[in-house]
C-alpha cells in the first residue's frame, strides 16, 4: 500500500487499518489539538484530533521524514 492508496481509504478503514497493521510511535500536543504518529509498513500516517470535538480533523500519510521533525523530542 502506497501512502495515497491509504488517504483514499475511508475513515473507518483507515483508523481500522492503523489499529490492526500500525506502529504508535508518538503523540504530541499544540493547543486544543492532539497528533498522533503512526508507522504503518514503509510510510508515516499522522492523526490531528480536535481534543475538545473529540473529532478527527486530519489524517496524513507520508514518507518524507523531514515531516517527523516535530515528534522527535517524544521518539525514544
Amino acid at each position: 500500500m502506497q501512502p495515497a492508496d491509504f488517504t483514499r481509504l475511508p475513515a473507518n478503514q483507515q483508523l481500522d487499518t492503523l489499529y490492526y497493521a500500525g506502529d504508535i510511535l508518538a503523540n504530541r500536543y499544540e493547543g486544543d489539538q492532539i497528533f498522533l504518529l503512526y508507522n504503518l509498513r514503509d510510510f508515516y500516517v499522522e492523526l490531528c484530533y480536535d481534543a475538545y470535538r473529540n473529532n478527527l480533523q486530519n489524517v496524513a500519510a507520508f514518507r518524507d521524514t523531514d515531516r517527523l521533525e516535530p515528534y522527535l523530542p517524544y521518539l525514544n
